[in-house]
């Protein structure tokens, strides 16, 4: 996680990523018929070249850096879910764990997706894996978005929820004052 907030030009590097990839998904998840087919092949070409660059300029951020690529860590989502669950304002209100995991996955996900539609365009046996890891892609694309928007939730929870569950966990063994 990025030690600072970013900056306007680090801002719209991220941006411009997001918009990118996100743009060039679309247009070659929908173009994939024979008619659209040069749509298609220059939409995953964009979305290849971007995540390469994405990850060019993650591996090669300083650290503390927001353009350094999050590094997933159990220990950290597991850390972060008990202080959710104890009802800890700052873990809602915080950057989620979740996120390093998320971006692993899709820039995997995608960037698999990508590289086989670019090996397929010479070995058209590669056609097969290709499909089903967009189709698989999708999938992670919608598991980000509903990420997104259940954190997004998360930090709009009103605080008197935390303690309503923290009480509704509670016994009596440790409800009563001695």
């Amino acid at each position: 996680m990025s030690a600072r907030k970013p900056t306007a030009a680090e801002w719209t590097a991220l941006l411009a990523f997001h918009a990118t990839v996100s743009g060039a998904f679309i247009v070659a998840y929908l173009t994939g018929d024979e008619d659209t087919y040069g749509m298609h092949v220059f939409s995953g070409y964009a979305a290849l070249v971007a995540i390469l660059l994405r990850v060019a300029a993650g591996t090669l951020a300083p650290a503390g850096s927001p353009l350094r690529l999050p590094r997933p860590s159990g220990r950290a989502v597991v850390a972060w879910l008990r202080r959710v669950v104890s009802g800890d304002a700052q873990a809602r209100a915080g950057r989620s764990p979740l996120i390093g995991w998320m971006t692993a996955a899709l820039l995997l996900g995608v960037g698999a997706a990508a590289v086989t539609g670019a090996v397929a365009d010479v070995l058209v046996g590669v056609e097969p894996l290709h499909e089903d890891l967009g189709e698989a892609s999708l999938f992670l694309v919608l598991g980000h978005i509903a990420l997104v928007f259940a954190l997004h939730g998360l930090k709009r929870l009103p605080p008197g929820i935390a303690s309503r569950w923290t009480a509704w966990r509670s016994t009596l063994t440790n409800r009563v004052i001695p």
